[in-house]
């Protein structure tokens, strides 16, 4: 939002009502995916790299959910301007 990373005015309210609610934990596959689509949107945003493969690749929700939550701290580490792949 006021990163400047957003493609088109308020693109970031956009993603969040078409994705709907964050999926509660009892449903952590879904929770995963959800994340992954706010942290990937279409278009871009450029603070992520691409999880939405590895999220599907992965063998369980287990797996998903580490997929998720590295993205989410690689995300947060570029936008800090730290290294966006470590």
């Amino acid at each position: 939002r006021e990163g400047g990373f957003e493609r088109q005015p308020q693109q970031l309210e956009l993603i969040l009502s078409h994705l709907g609610a964050l999926p509660p934990p009892q449903e952590a596959a879904r929770r995963a995916a959800w994340v992954g689509a706010l942290i990937n949107p279409i278009p871009a945003l450029g603070v992520a790299y691409e999880i939405r493969p590895a999220l599907l690749m992965a063998r369980d929700t287990h797996g998903m959910l580490k997929v998720a939550t590295h993205g989410i701290t690689l995300s947060i580490n570029k936008l800090k301007g730290g290294n966006k792949y470590s």
